[in-house]
């Protein structure tokens, strides 16, 4: 009886004695994907704050007084150089020339008789039929005469001054604002009337503020003699909802000084504006180029920042991930331009940035796609 109880018990030992033991498998290390850092010359942009203003404006203003007699434009319109804008009432300019001429005439008959008058005296001073004193007053009445031909010519030029004023003229090509009264208000009542405003819409020009930092390299490359703006090349302007303009400005002058209070020269950019799409009053940013020469950049995506600044992760030779601190420079499309931190030498983590971390192993995927010319060609701004 005691046998057949022991031989059960031998055979349960022998079955759990031969089982494995339960061992800790490690996941396998994450997958990460690498992209070594590219090296090529790219152009950066600095951007200004920018107001566009007309290149040339002026308030059109009456010169002399009268009812306004036509309105000779449509509000808003264009006009070239010469087109008649308005006419003020001539009728008493026209008489007031009139008046002046027929002074002029007095004034040479007059002139003529103190010559016939001279002359013959001068004649009987000879012979002793006049005295001297006549002769000397004969000269007097004859220079009075001629001031006052010359007089009687000024007053002539004023009238005709005045008249020609009773039609205005635009003084060059440009768009006219609306007018400020209507046909039959009295102007040039004791003021000269402002009657309408003419702006130069092309080209039309763009004033911006311009750091001290940013203009030495070019204040320092300038020839002597030469505008401190003049040697920039040329700009781009963006405008209010992001879009660029097509055309280019050139930068044709800046300020003689820097503006002690905030450190920056107020430098000013003209552009062609030959289709008008660009108005005065307009605010936009000026895009300043900068070409820097064998930039690394990275993709954005890759550069994170903690407390102690912006890093990047890489995998050294032996798999494991690294933390390598970087100084950031412009953006340029979707990469960061690498100042300081990177040798280009490195592989950087750009996929898998969430399963990596400093000390761990990872496997390498297949290498990421290096972007193309045209991706990395996008504008670069600072």
């Amino acid at each position: 009886m005691k046998k057949t109880m022991i031989v059960p018990t031998l055979t349960l030992l022998l079955v759990f004695g031969c089982t494995k033991k339960n061992e800790f498998q490690a996941p396998p290390p994450p997958e990460v994907s690498v992209q070594q850092p590219v090296q090529k010359s790219v152009t950066v942009f600095a951007n200004f704050p920018g107001r566009l203003a007309a290149s040339d404006a002026v308030d059109i203003r009456a010169r002399v007084k009268g009812f306004l007699k036509t309105i000779d434009f449509e509000d808003g319109q264009r006009v070239k150089q010469g087109d008649l804008l308005f006419t003020i009432e001539p009728e008493q300019y026209e008489a007031q020339v009139s008046a002046a001429e027929a002074q002029l005439a007095q004034a040479k008959s007059a002139l003529a008789l103190a010559e016939a008058t001279l002359q013959k005296n001068e004649t009987a001073f000879k012979s002793q039929a006049v005295s001297e004193v006549d002769v000397l007053t004969a000269r007097a009445n004859k220079l009075s005469a001629e001031a006052g031909v010359m007089a009687a010519e000024a007053a002539l030029d004023n009238a005709k001054l005045d008249l020609s004023y009773t039609q205005i003229h635009a003084p060059f090509d440009g768009r006219v604002a609306r007018r400020a009264l209507s046909v039959g208000n009295l102007v040039g009542s004791g003021e000269s009337t402002l009657l309408t405003t003419i702006v130069v819409e092309a080209p039309i020009k763009v004033f911006f503020n311009v750091d001290e930092r940013t203009l030495l390299p070019y204040a320092r490359n300038k020839s002597r003699g030469e505008k401190t703006g003049g040697n920039m090349p040329p700009v781009k302007l963006e405008l209010a909802d992001g879009g660029l303009h097509e055309e280019e400005g050139l930068v044709d002058y800046s300020d003689p000084r820097f503006d002690p209070d905030t450190g920056t020269l107020q430098v000013r950019a003209m552009f062609e504006n030959r289709e008008l799409k660009l108005l005065p009053g307009m605010f936009g940013k000026i895009l300043l180029p900068n070409e820097i020469e064998n930039a690394l950049l990275v993709p954005d995506l890759a550069v994170q920042r903690d407390l102690s600044g912006a890093y990047v992760l890489i995998v050294n030779a032996d798999n494991m991930v690294e933390s390598r601190y970087v100084q950031r420079g412009a953006l340029t499309g979707t990469d960061r331009i690498i100042t300081d931190g990177l040798t280009g030498e490195e592989q950087v983590i750009v996929n898998g940035l969430q399963r990596a971390r400093p000390g761990i192993p990872v496997r390498v995927a297949a290498p990421a796609k290096t972007p193309s010319t045209e991706e990395a060609a996008a504008p670069a701004t600072e």
